[in-house]
């Protein structure tokens, strides 16, 4: 209870933390920069405090990170707030699922909440990342190597929860991790914004990490193997074909 309370302590001052960003963006740019590197160190601790692992920690900072650039790209007010109260509920999900694997790693639900935490963290990882590589003149090695970096360590942090073998929880995040880049490199020419190309990239992955899931859960076969590639196909064409394509002249 101490631990789950804890957590609420945490996700409450990650939310006043946010509002603050967001009331107090018109006094200028480096009070927002303060607050936001407040809260991703926050965010490390908060990992550490819960999960009493520093492999924990870069969850929540992940998550910290994403956030905060991505009020970059939210212009209207209000949006902002909702935005705010949306990731401090994802905030304080992440928290309670570290809590819970870290108490009985066999817990279904706890590996449930933790692995909807993983998904929505790394949707708004790939969000930021791409808004800032399109919007800005971003290199495309670190625009890479970012990627490979916080996809290898979010899928190690994510597998941990599945084994407790570092060697081969390592090589899968690696693989996932390089099998990623190659497909994201390969989207960098496609005429989309980057929230189509964030949910395009976070499907590929999904199937990628349910897949290497299945291979630690032992629950591996064929048809799901084929399931998991149609449903793949069918919602990347359906966002494809619903999103508005910027073609250039």
């Amino acid at each position: 209870m101490i631990a789950h309370l804890r957590s609420l302590v945490f996700t409450i001052i990650f939310f006043v933390g946010m509002e603050l960003i967001i009331a107090l963006s018109l006094l200028g740019e480096r009070m927002g920069l303060i607050l936001g590197i407040s809260i991703m160190l926050l965010a490390l601790y908060a990992g550490w405090n819960v999960g009493r692992s520093f492999v924990y920690a870069f969850f929540p900072f992940a998550l910290s990170v994403a956030s905060f650039g991505l009020l970059y790209f939210i212009d209207n007010f209000h949006e902002r707030q909702i935005f705010g109260i949306l990731v401090s509920l994802l905030y304080y999900a992440t928290l309670f699922g570290i809590k819970r694997i870290r108490k009985n790693p066999f817990d279904m639900t706890a590996r449930s909440l933790f692995s909807a935490s993983l998904i929505a963290t790394v949707f708004l990882f790939y969000a930021v990342v791409y808004g800032f590589y399109i919007n800005f003149n971003i290199p495309i090695w670190l625009f890479m190597l970012t990627h490979f970096v916080f996809v290898g360590l979010m899928t190690f942090v994510s597998l941990r929860a599945y084994s407790s073998d570092v060697k081969r929880t390592m090589v899968y995040s690696a693989v996932i991790a390089f099998a990623m880049i190659q497909f994201v490199w390969m989207t960098t020419f496609w005429p989309f914004g980057y929230l189509t190309m964030a949910a395009i990239n976070l499907m590929f992955y999904y199937i990628l990490w349910d897949l290497v899931q299945m291979v630690f859960l032992e629950t591996l076969s064929k048809k799901r193997i084929v399931i998991s590639i149609i449903y793949c196909v069918i919602l990347t064409i359906a966002v494809l074909v619903t999103t508005q394509w910027l073609l250039v002249d």
